[in-house]
């Protein structure tokens, strides 16, 4: 008979534990960074780790595509796609600066919906994971957003990106914000900066140029947690949206109101 299937939910742990343990274990010795794009770069270890997760997940899911970030898109006959980000925040990771994380998400290709998400922060030894309809956890214990309604109430996370253009924009709406709320915040790692709004100790998150592997697990990690997630404009979220918006619903709301005029604006 053959050895029956392990749920996703553990497989996926399991994989992002494992290349969790390996990016800690990396963390202070020297590392090989290489540059991939202007302003951007990639270690050995987001290399590694990537491997780990990747050979796990096939162990037990081999019909399941893959969207790494990476090794870029391999399909499978499967309706499932597992989308992975296997170190979040690499250059604070190049940096020695400990806000970074694993990423692992499931997603359903003919709904277009993510089942499952996966967050480990192996440095603090947090596992937050959310599974649709079933809620969002933090080291097994069941998380929410903050009950925070008002702006001026409100600590508000966002991130700068490495997009030149993108990134002069992201500033002149951080600048526009930061009035309007109690603390305004930069991580380094947008994943983590979600699951934190997940867990309530961030109260809202907003970025205009995410890709599919920051967004599909902590989207789900928020909406699990009673968030809410949008555009900009204030269009519900979907995998392939690249600004974001997310919180409380009320807060969610109120910060989309301030966000929206400024989606085309920037610096003369």
């Amino acid at each position: 008979m053959e050895p029956a299937t392990p749920p996703a939910r553990d497989v996926a742990v399991r994989a992002a534990r494992a290349a969790g343990a390996i990016a800690r274990q990396g963390f202070l010795l020297p590392r090989t960074i290489t540059a991939k794009g202007d302003n951007d770069i990639v270690t050995e270890i987001d290399e590694a780790a990537e491997e780990t997760i990747v050979s796990l997940l096939h162990a037990h899911f081999p019909a399941d595509g893959i969207l790494a970030e990476e090794r870029g898109l391999s399909a499978g006959p499967s309706p499932y796609r597992w989308i992975i980000d296997p170190l979040d925040g690499t250059h604070n990771y190049a940096a020695q600066l400990p806000f970074w994380c694993v990423s692992i998400a499931r997603y359903n290709i003919t709904t277009g919906q993510v089942e499952l998400g996966v967050v480990v922060d192996p440095l603090h030894d947090e596992c937050f994971v959310a599974e649709r309809g079933r809620g969002a956890w933090l080291n097994e214990q069941r998380i929410a957003v903050a009950p925070v309604a008002e702006l001026r109430q409100s600590i508000v996370a966002c991130d700068i990106g490495y997009i030149q253009e993108l990134s002069r924009r992201m500033l002149y709406a951080a600048v526009e914000v930061q009035p309007q709320v109690r603390r305004l915040r930069i991580l380094g790692s947008a994943v983590l900066a979600m699951a934190y709004v997940a867990c309530g100790r961030i109260d809202a998150f907003f970025h205009l140029h995410l890709q599919p592997w920051d967004l599909a697990a902590a989207w789900l990690l928020i909406e699990e947690a009673g968030g809410t997630c949008s555009t900009w404009a204030g269009r519900p979220t979907q995998l392939d949206d690249r600004e974001i918006v997310a919180g409380p619903p009320a807060l969610q709301r109120a910060l989309t109101d301030k966000l929206a005029p400024l989606h085309g604006a920037g610096p003369a």
